[in-house]
């Protein structure tokens, strides 16, 4: 089980496209450097979720 990363934490999003060339669909990525340099810490099918998962992973104050 990973370990959990030291505070404060900091994550970015970052857009992809999924599927088949003239038929792809964007998806956001929240990615980290812990435990590893870019590790994808979850995909969301929405800029807002992936906001929302953005401000949950970097607050202190959830545990």
């Amino acid at each position: 089980m990973p370990t959990k990363p030291p505070y404060p934490r900091k994550a970015d999003i970052i857009t992809v496209e999924k599927g088949q060339p003239g038929q792809t669909e964007t998806w956001y990525q929240l990615r980290a450097d812990h435990p590893k340099p870019d590790t994808l810490i979850s995909e969301h099918e929405t800029r807002q979720e992936a906001e929302d998962a953005k401000r949950r992973y970097e607050d202190e104050s959830i545990s």
